[in-house]
């Protein structure tokens, strides 16, 4: 039975790398990490939309009249592939090199060729999937896709349990990409999703996961953390003197009617910017500030203002979790959803293996 540790289970490539198109056809992504089981899942890569270039580093300008080094990179015209008697135009090749490569740069013919080629395969394997979705009447519903973007989106909420659409959208412009194409990545990995459910064989057995869990006992120590219902009063940084004296005063006075008894809900309405989803603090985890607060509390206690650089926070505790490593029963069902990741993509990369050896396919190398 195949064995799969921690080691074994590390992301190929984030999304928004793969959006960005600087990853290539990627290693098989091995269960998440088990740290990553055991709390919140990263987010695997894109089915079908990774970029194709391969494990090319960024090209990079190169002296004038280096030997083998072309001017920039050509352009193609005219289809770069044909599938099933369907072309793939060159603007989609074209998109997809000048993510790689940019339109200036200066690279060897013999790379250009490599890359040129990998893109191609990258992109016959897309449209392979997108006919067998065509064919097998695999769709997606409203609720499915909404699920997805949520998902997604999910890595960019903040400590409030706000969505940080500017860090989102940073990160997106970064990476060459909007939320428009995000979406359209986030609807075809899940139909190749369903894809491979409807024509692949991808089972976990109990074994397996068992098998797992007793090879990376250390994934299952749950660190010591402690849950806290919280008030903000936000005031940034370049605040004014008086705007931040004010803030200050504000978060007292919703501390001292806390202490006196009155209603959270309504005190953070009151005072703060609205209820806070509770914040779940373990050490070292980027909010020193809070966690040296809340771990000095006692369950029910509430804390003096604290400062930090989104305002100041009022805190509650309501729970303390002491270190605990968590029983098999706990994660079984986090395991099982690593395991049966990667063997879908297992699965997934077969199955294309089978289209493109009964499909008509064609390539045009443009260079």
């Amino acid at each position: 039975m195949e064995r799969w540790t921690v080691s074994a289970a590390r992301m190929w490539c984030g999304t928004v790398v793969v959006l960005a198109g600087a990853c290539t056809r990627p290693e098989p992504p091995a269960v998440v990490a088990a740290q990553q089981v055991a709390g919140p899942s990263a987010a695997a890569p894109l089915s079908g939309t990774a970029s194709a270039a391969a494990a090319e580093p960024p090209a990079t300008p190169g002296p004038e009249g280096s030997p083998n080094e072309a001017a920039s990179p050509l352009r193609a015209v005219g289809p770069v592939a044909t599938v099933n008697a369907k072309d793939i135009g060159a603007a989609a090749f074209n998109a997809e090199l000048d993510k790689l490569v940019g339109t200036g740069a200066r690279i060897p013919t013999d790379r250009l060729r490599r890359i040129a080629h990998n893109i191609i395969a990258r992109l016959v394997e897309n449209e392979l999937r997108a006919q067998a979705i065509v064919e097998h009447g695999i769709v997606l519903t409203r609720a499915e896709e909404d699920e997805a973007w949520r998902e997604f989106t999910q890595r960019f909420v903040d400590e409030a349990g706000r969505l940080d659409e500017e860090r989102m959208h940073t990160e997106l412009r970064n990476a060459r990409s909007s939320p428009d194409q995000v979406r359209d990545h986030l609807r075809q990995q899940a139909l190749g999703k369903k894809l491979v459910g409807k024509l692949g064989r991808v089972d976990v057995s109990e074994a397996e996961m068992r098998t797992f869990y007793d090879d990376n006992p250390s994934a299952w120590v749950e660190m010591a953390s402690r849950d806290v219902r919280a008030i903000l009063i936000r005031v940034g940084a370049d605040a004014s003197k008086a705007d931040k004296e004010k803030a200050e005063a504000r978060a007292q006075q919703a501390h001292d009617a806390l202490k006196a008894g009155g209603d959270f809900e309504l005190l953070a309405k009151t005072y703060g910017d609205g209820p806070q989803a509770p914040l779940h603090l373990v050490r070292n985890s980027g909010q020193p500030e809070l966690e040296n607060v809340a771990f000095n509390l006692k369950v029910g206690e509430i804390a003096p203002p604290v400062q930090t650089r989104w305002g100041w926070y009022v805190l509650r505790l309501v729970e303390k979790n002491e270190q605990r490593t968590k029983p098999f029963v706990e994660v079984r069902g986090e395991i099982r959803k690593s395991i049966l990741s990667r063997k879908a993509y297992l699965e997934e990369r077969r199955i294309l293996q089978e289209l493109r050896r009964k499909a008509n396919v064609v390539e045009h190398l443009p260079f």
